[in-house]
């Protein structure tokens, strides 16, 4: 009820009569996909960085290898997973993935003394404290095709959905504003799958919920690869 809601996080507005508390955990996405890189070259992957992958070398129906701006790179398989660009990166190869980019714009607030000892989750945002002291506050929806630009009324509407859950962040001070693409299919639901190009496979669609079920899109991929799935 109100008031336990209230023990819970102190900070939360008077507005707030009732909530769900569940087990929850968070992370700093680009240091997570560095510890990932690095993990993945410690077991031997090799990571090309700077080399857009510009085409595919196919032969009777098959993959034989991926176009780079420097090198064609032979390939037993290949994993197009290119999150909202993918449909313009499997489309060199001959296929239609039906996946369009949707904007999601953040805000870091620096909340002074203002403290907030959970992730907060309201039915058009969330707040989310960092380790860094700052709390996040996120995120739009948004069809603007591949403009990642965040806009004054995209920004305006996190900033207020922040103060109406927590009104103490009216006194916050902004950190940084950014914008992302999110990959969006048709149906909503994500694509793990191999493509009518044989030893093609595409991991897509995932939407604001990527790196939660990045391992298993991971296991999925490996099983296709492996003949198990």
């Amino acid at each position: 009820d109100a008031s336990e809601c209230r023990q819970a996080e102190p900070a939360l507005s008077s507005d707030v009569l009732g909530a769900l508390l569940l087990e929850h955990a968070h992370l700093t996405p680009p240091r997570f996909v560095r510890a990932l890189a690095r993990a993945a070259a410690v077991r031997g992957a090799a990571i090309r960085e700077g080399t857009p992958a510009i085409g595919f070398a196919i032969e009777d129906h098959q993959v034989r290898g991926v176009t780079t701006s420097r090198e064609t790179i032979d390939a037993d398989w290949v994993v197009v997973a290119a999150g909202p660009w993918t449909r313009e990166v499997a489309s060199t190869a001959g296929v239609d993935i039906d996946v369009r980019p949707q904007r999601g714009q953040l805000v870091a607030l620096d909340p002074g003394s203002t403290v907030l000892r959970g992730s907060v989750f309201w039915s058009n945002g969330y707040l989310v404290p960092k380790g860094d002291g700052t709390i996040i506050a996120g995120g739009t929806e948004e069809d603007a095709g591949f403009d990642d630009r965040p806009t004054v009324e995209g920004i305006a509407s996190l900033l207020t959905f922040a103060q109406k859950l927590v009104p103490a962040l009216a006194t916050a001070s902004l950190q940084r504003v950014w914008a992302g693409l999110r990959p969006l299919t048709g149906d909503g639901r994500p694509i793990v799958a191999i493509s009518e190009v044989g030893n093609l496979i595409v991991a897509t669609g995932h939407h604001r919920k990527g790196i939660l079920l990045a391992p298993l899109a991971a296991e999925q991929v490996a099983e296709l690869i492996k003949g198990t799935r």
